[in-house]
């Protein structure tokens, strides 16, 4: 391989921006769920056209993958056969939630709320079952690559694990009310990030020191950032701006590649070893070529109806409707 492995790279930034996309949803089922009157329009605004590009984007992500580490498809499908399971149920939840409350009729016992709570608690166990994951690969806590299994005892009482994911809670709490403009939450928002923060130090720390390194400083000033940017009426439309915000979330992911390259699960596998070579790369630069194309596509989508809704609320006009023939 090179010394600079590029698939991996052009990998984990497809990875960076599906995170990113789904942890604006996380966020938006927070809300949903303590204040869910205060915060509907500008979380489902957000969620609802959204939340279908996530999914593609995730699918893109395990297809280049795929194509990436070949070798690797089987062993980790074996490994966390049980959590992937898991997490195809939450995933058919979600998705058969929400699409069920864009349509529903109200009944006596079903209605929309009751949907859209649906979908943010299937989507905060979602992203539970993705924290789990993702810090077993950076910490190899609870894994035994020889047997390729995983213990789920193991995972919880390494002392890192539970700071890790209560980390990750906490900083989606505090830049909630930023990303979706929740100005009654302004205040708790610096507070609960920098906590967080301090909490995910912790849980790297507590992995292995070595994760601790200068490089953590990238993503722990820039997650703060737009907390203590948003307490300033100045300044706070600069990171409430959907794609500023999704920018910055995707450099703060991109910049902890560290913790899974060279190795990952804590050194267990050396990344470079198991990246594909010969005519596999040339399909994996195609693939993701094509597939950047295709699903930048989505995204222009999106973002052309967050703008046309955005401009629609300024004007504080509704649409014209057309008016129906008289005869």
């Amino acid at each position: 391989m090179p010394t600079t492995n590029w698939l991996f790279y052009i990998n984990f930034a497809v990875f960076s921006v599906f995170l990113t996309l789904f942890i604006t949803e996380l966020m938006g089922a927070i809300l949903l769920l303590v204040a869910y009157e205060r915060s509907k329009h500008r979380v489902l605004e957000h969620v609802v056209p959204i939340w279908e590009v996530t999914g593609t984007f995730a699918v893109f992500w395990v297809v280049t993958a795929d194509f990436a580490y070949p070798s690797m498809l089987i062993p980790v499908a074996t490994l966390l056969a049980g959590y992937i399971v898991v997490f195809l149920i939450l995933l058919v939840a979600r998705n058969a939630s929400i699409s069920f409350a864009e349509f529903i009729v109200k009944r006596t016992w079903l209605d929309e709320k009751k949907l859209y709570q649906t979908y943010a608690a299937s989507t905060l166990l979602l992203g539970g079952v993705v924290v789990l994951i993702l810090s077993a690969i950076v910490s190899g806590a609870g894994v035994d690559l020889a047997t390729l299994s995983f213990s789920f005892v193991g995972w919880l009482t390494n002392p890192g694990s539970v700071p890790y994911l209560l980390g990750v809670l906490v900083i989606g709490v505090g830049l909630a009310p930023v990303f979706y403009g929740i100005g009654e939450l302004r205040r708790w928002s610096l507070p609960l990030t920098v906590v967080g923060v301090a909490i995910e130090a912790s849980a790297l720390y507590l992995y292995a020191s070595s994760f601790l390194s200068d490089l953590f400083l990238v993503p722990a000033v820039l997650t703060i950032l737009p907390a203590v940017l948003y307490q300033s009426s100045r300044t706070a439309p600069i990171v409430t701006n959907k794609i500023v915000f999704g920018v910055v979330s995707c450099l703060i992911i991109f910049s902890q590649s560290y913790l899974v390259y060279p190795t990952a699960f804590h050194g267990g596998i050396t990344v470079d070893a198991v990246t594909t070579t010969g005519p596999m790369v040339n399909a994996f630069l195609l693939l993701s070529a094509v597939g950047i194309v295709l699903v930048g596509l989505l995204m222009a989508l999106y973002l052309a109806v967050v703008t046309r809704s955005g401009r629609l609320k300024a004007g504080g006009t509704p649409p014209a409707q057309p008016q129906e023939s008289a005869t």
